[in-house]
């Protein structure tokens, strides 16, 4: 029988839910490998996603051979207050997700390659370092002092330049591993993909191709869901997913949307038939992750496009 371990985590620390008690260690290396080895056998953490500060423990899990489930912070909210429990606190969330373990026996996260961490890590920091070049822009749409503005053209510049070095970085990895390359060269057949899309995709999503077409459309974010109450009918929204994958999806479908002939066709007629644009990119964002996750599942599929 399987044991569920909730476990809070913080930047400095994490909070324990064990046997009934909470306790509190470091989130450092020699407090988690101490800790990981004290646990009974078929014990299962559980932990929420915590902006990266869960990495260590993840990777000491896995090292050790222990099973540890990663659960979106939304359901675990939206779990303590379906049970009542509107107060909130570390120890309290620590409990809560021993709960939530044993209520709903969440999966196990899959242990990851180090090559594709790696591999991750570049991706999220150019994403990064990308979204900064984009605020710096932003600012200079309110300012007008031209020293300021020149600071910010270089600071621009220089972000640019980093994320370049990355994408190269990226390249060398992708190219070290057969496998890797591969999968890029697979998902580079859909029109809309490129190789900086394709690589991505593959440190942002490394679940591709062990998916369902609804489970890859979920994790992405672009899945629709019901919000039909009363006489509110009709209406369709995506929520949740990784905004990362989203953002690197909706640049793919605006390339689709001009240079692919089935899913251009798809885009014009949404379009004709009075949708949003922005619903229609979407339709295509869907499309797309779809496309990738069934090319990784068999290579072998054959695209119409």
């Amino acid at each position: 029988m399987k044991t569920y371990i909730g476990i809070d985590i913080a930047k400095l620390h994490l909070d324990i839910h064990r046997d009934g008690k909470v306790a509190r260690i470091l989130n450092n290396e020699k407090s988690i490998t101490v800790f990981l080895k004290s646990l009974p056998e078929h014990s299962v953490i559980v932990c929420e996603s915590s902006g990266g500060y869960e990495a260590s423990l993840i990777s000491l899990a896995h090292s050790l051979h222990c099973s540890i489930a990663r659960i979106n912070a939304r359901q675990v909210r939206d779990f303590a207050k379906a049970k009542g429990r509107l107060a909130k606190s570390d120890a309290i969330d620590a409990q809560i997700l021993t709960e939530f373990g044993q209520a709903f026996h969440p999966a196990p996260l899959s242990v990851s390659e180090p090559l594709h961490q790696q591999l991750a890590a570049l991706v999220k920091l150019r994403s990064h370092l990308l979204t900064q070049v984009t605020q710096n822009n932003n600012l200079t749409e309110t300012i007008s002092d031209k020293l300021i503005l020149a600071i910010i053209e270089k600071t621009v510049s220089n972000l640019k330049k980093q994320a370049d070095n990355l994408q190269k970085l990226i390249a060398e990895k992708i190219k070290s591993s057969p496998s890797l390359q591969s999968k890029v060269s697979l998902l580079q057949e859909v029109q809309g993909i490129g190789e900086i899309t394709a690589s991505s995709l593959l440190g942002l999503m490394p679940e591709l191709g062990s998916l369902s077409d609804t489970q890859a459309a979920s994790l992405a974010g672009v899945a629709p869901f019901n919000h039909d109450s009363g006489q509110f009918r009709g209406q369709r929204h995506i929520r949740g997913g990784r905004s990362q994958v989203r953002s690197v999806l909706y640049m793919s479908a605006l390339v689709a949307s001009r240079h692919n002939p089935i899913l251009k066709a798809l885009y014009q007629r949404l379009l004709a038939a009075g949708k949003p644009k922005k619903l229609a990119l979407t339709a295509l964002m869907r499309k797309l992750i779809i496309l990738a996750n069934r090319l990784l599942k068999n290579p072998n599929f054959s695209l119409a496009n």
